[in-house]
């Protein structure tokens, strides 16, 4: 193995133990998430799409938008959290294979 791999497979051994919430996948998660919601916030604000802004422009709408953009987000972001800690496992799977290949 690489040292990159050994390092990795040392910190993945301690770390998969733990509960699998992670701050950093998940934030990052959020982070594009919410950056997806503010560019549909600006195409409707802007009317490039009329039938949307036409919708959107509707009274009472607009709070039912913001709570979908932020559930969709956080939907988004814990998504995102389980698909690095599944991808990390894998890997992890993967290279003790590997070790105990040898």
């Amino acid at each position: 193995m690489r040292p990159e791999e050994e390092k990795f497979y040392l910190q993945w051994e301690k770390d998969r133990i733990i509960p699998h919430f992670k701050r950093k996948p998940f934030l990052r998660g959020l982070s594009i998430s919410l950056s997806l919601g503010l560019l549909i916030l600006i195409i409707s604000e802007t009317g490039w799409y009329e039938r949307a802004t036409m919708v959107g422009n509707m009274q009472g709408n607009e709070i039912w938008i913001v709570i979908a953009i932020i559930a969709f987000s956080l939907g988004f972001a814990w998504i995102y959290q389980q698909f690095t800690f599944e991808m990390n496992e894998q890997r992890y799977k993967e290279l003790k294979y590997l070790k105990n290949k040898k």
